[in-house]
């Protein structure tokens, strides 16, 4: 529990990236939560979090972490040792000081966290002129003159670090666009469901706005953490939620096209084209996990499933009818707006994808 609880009680390193940066950072984590996931027993993704991304090898007793600090260049051109190793002056009331270089953030928290680091790396879309464009290296794989430099430089901030310990430090090349970075993980979304579910029907727009929403808001998040659980539910995403997304896309895969639905009911005209219009939407808002608000109608949904489906004496609209009666309290305490519309395109899908 040492590293645990190290991570929520040392301080944090202010952040500076904004904006377009956030996103580039969110979607390179979530790429890397891809990438994980067929890979580790457990793992939990944490971002903003002593660095922009944060991989530990586990979701509730950590003991060791790799760090990665996500930096996107729009402008051509690779990271030199001089970009890495510059400390720029900066004014302040007690007057002109140096903030740390790229290279300083990376070692720093290996000398907060000593023993419990895997790996430091700089991540950029960018390649790095150290050694010979390769695409991932550690920093003591380069030119041995340009290794005693960093070296030198980090003892000189750092003087107790030792060889051993800057040899933690790496860099790492992402193929992930700048330019446009949503559809490229869209793409690596779409790869990643297919090798974990194989062939199934579901909208890849649908599936990528609610994962990556999720993840744009864990990387905003700027609220205290005072324990590592909650560091990660606020901030975080682990195997668990990786498997609810999976699930989620694998009960969806069942929900058929309102075409195939729309002649087993026998409401009214404007009624029906009001459902179908809801079930169009809910399809897509099924898919995220997060929505708890939704998820305890869909819980209320459930449990009167079971009984409704056993009778075979019962039509669609009978069961969506009887299924209402029972959910109807829980969705006009959770759905906002109510609409008993939408509250019945809910109980449709979930019949369809649980019968």
């Amino acid at each position: 529990m040492v590293l645990a609880t190290d991570l929520v009680s040392k301080p944090f390193r202010e952040k500076a990236a904004t904006g377009g940066r956030y996103d580039f950072q969110a979607m390179w984590g979530l790429a890397l939560l891809f990438q994980q996931h067929g890979t580790n027993d457990d793992y939990a993704i944490v971002f903003e979090f002593h660095d922009d991304v944060a991989l530990l090898d586990s979701s509730t007793n950590p003991t060791n972490v790799r760090f990665y600090q996500v930096k996107s260049k729009a402008t051509n051109g690779g990271w030199t040792l001089t970009a890495l190793l510059k400390r720029e002056k900066v004014k302040t009331e007690e007057g002109t000081k140096e903030k740390p270089s790229y290279v300083d953030k990376m070692f720093d928290n290996i000398d907060k966290f000593q023993g419990a680091v895997l790996s430091a790396d700089f991540v950029s879309n960018q390649l790095c002129g150290l050694n010979a464009g390769k695409s991932a290296f550690r920093l003591n794989e380069c030119d041995p003159a340009d290794f005693k430099k960093i070296v030198a430089s980090v003892q000189q901030a750092y003087p107790g670090a030792t060889e051993a310990q800057i040899g933690l430090l790496g860099f790492q090349h992402t193929d992930l666009s700048l330019g446009d970075v949503a559809s490229h993980t869209r793409g690596k979304l779409q790869t990643f469901i297919a090798d974990q579910l194989g062939t199934v029907w579901f909208s890849p727009e649908a599936v990528y706005q609610a994962i990556a929403d999720e993840c744009r808001r864990k990387a905003n998040f700027s609220g205290e953490t005072t324990s590592l659980q909650q560091a990660i539910k606020e901030k975080g995403l682990t195997k668990a939620n990786v498997q609810e997304w999976l699930d989620a896309i694998q009960s969806s895969s069942r929900s058929p096209e309102w075409g195939t639905i729309a002649p087993s009911l026998t409401y009214p005209f404007a009624e029906q084209l009001r459902i179908s219009q809801e079930y169009a939407v809910y399809r897509a808002a099924a898919l995220n996990s997060a929505d708890r608000a939704v998820q305890r109608i869909r819980m209320k949904i459930a449990e009167a499933l079971p009984t409704v489906i056993a009778d075979s004496s019962l039509s669609l609209v009978d069961m969506v009818e009887a299924l209402y009666l029972n959910a109807e309290e829980v969705g006009k305490k959770y759905l906002s707006p109510f609409s008993p519309m939408r509250l019945k395109a809910m109980i449709i899908y979930e019949i369809y994808t649980h019968h």
